[in-house]
Order: C-alpha cells, then structure tokens, then sequence
C-alpha cells in the first residue's frame, strides 16, 4: 500500500469517527500497536459495554468499534507497521478537525 493510499484510508476512517474523544482513540491505538486489531477490537466491544466506565469514553470505544469494523477487511491485511501509520494518519485527521473546530 502506498503512503497516499494510507493517508486516504486514514482520513476515510478519521471521517467516521465523529464525536470520539482523541484520549480514547490515542488508548485504543495503543491497545493495538501491543495485541494486534482483533484484539483491538474485542477490546473496544468490552469497553462500549462496562459498567465502570463514564457516558464519554463508552461513546468513544462504541464509535471505534463501529468504524473499525467497517474497515476491517482492509485493515486486517495490513502489516504491523503499516496498520500503525494508517492509524496514525486517522490520529493526524482528527486532531486536525478538532483545531478547525477550536478556531
């Protein structure tokens, strides 16, 4: 996969998580980059449903597990690394949004 199809996949998955919080998001990633993305998204199943987390992270990990597992297919052949900077690149986009949203 080539850097600008990376970017675009990023930015495509960025554009669907609207209302996350970057704190779950950067967690989640983490999550990842250590067990892998089935992992990662049992994980954020998990999460949507404790009770012993706030409305607001269990809103964050509901809409990642939503939006993941719709880019699932295309982000489950991905290399490590490469699933890392496709994240990464979402990282980038939602914080870009969120400086739109501020000024």
């Amino acid at each position: 996969m080539t850097t600008d199809e990376k970017v675009e996949l990023g930015q495509k998955i960025a554009g669907k998580l609207v209302g996350i919080t970057l704190s779950e998001w950067s967690k989640w990633c983490s999550y990842v980059t250590e067990h892998g993305l089935e992992r990662g998204i049992q994980f954020a199943q998990v999460m949507q449903r404790s009770v012993c987390i706030r409305p607001g992270p269990k809103q964050s990990y509901r809409t990642i597990y939503q939006v993941i597992s719709l880019f699932r297919g295309k982000l489950k052949i991905l290399p490590d690394k490469e699933l890392a900077e496709v994240l990464g690149y979402a990282r980038q986009a939602i914080v870009a949004r969120a400086a739109t949203t501020i000024e």
